[in-house]
């Protein structure tokens, strides 16, 4: 997959490899068919052709943070404004919003630290990254809760893939792919204590 990127866009100006990488990184962290974009891929790419070509690494992280923060914001913002239009009721739509709705009641009970918690880890992997900040917002999690998080999160993914595919090249960074399911796992598991100690607290009080 990233072979396959990086020879599509080898020939292509700096300007429209990195102007094409935002739209693609934006979309998949904003819009529901954002699940099947391959934001991972892209970034591992982004980070060998950035190397490749000479070009700073400073340059495409911030392209690829600032796209992808940006487009999580807005599906956090379509999340919160249920009067927005559902955009089709396509086959995928069909698919993904009864998991949406059933994730929106659950995360609505989590409190601030935990909704915290899973749009950090959300953005770590791909299909939580478009999907935690719509289903955050319908939750109600505040914007002063996700923006923050959704920023510093997004910033931090976007940075260590490019710089881990710079520094290390294309082998190691396909077989670090596994890193985001542990991270999912650990905060998962975590999520799972909290919950049941509550469970436990209500149930001996």
């Amino acid at each position: 997959m990233v072979n396959a990127v990086l020879d599509a866009v080898g020939s292509w100006p700096a300007g429209l490899v990195l102007a094409v990488a935002a739209v693609v990184l934006a979309l998949e962290s904003g819009v529901v068919l954002g699940v099947v974009l391959p934001g991972s891929t892209l970034l591992v790419a982004l980070g060998v052709w950035s190397a490749a070509s000479d070009t700073p690494a400073a340059v495409p992280f911030a392209v690829a943070a600032s796209a992808s923060v940006l487009g999580a914001l807005a599906g956090w913002r379509r999340g919160h404004d249920r009067r927005a239009p559902s955009g089709g009721h396509g086959l995928l739509r069909a698919r993904v919003d009864p998991a949406v709705r059933r994730a929106r009641e659950w995360l609505a009970t989590q409190g601030p630290v935990g909704a915290a918690a899973v749009l950090a880890v959300g953005h770590w992997a791909a299909v939580t990254r478009t999907l935690v900040p719509r289903v955050a917002g319908g939750a109600g999690v505040p914007f002063a809760v996700a923006a923050p998080v959704l920023a510093v999160s997004g910033t931090a993914w976007a940075t260590t893939v490019v710089l881990l595919a710079r520094a290390l090249g294309q082998q190691v960074a396909d077989d670090a792919s596994w890193a985001p399911a542990v991270v999912l796992g650990v905060v998962g598991a975590a999520l799972l204590v909290r919950h049941w100690r509550h469970a436990h607290a209500a149930h001996t009080g």
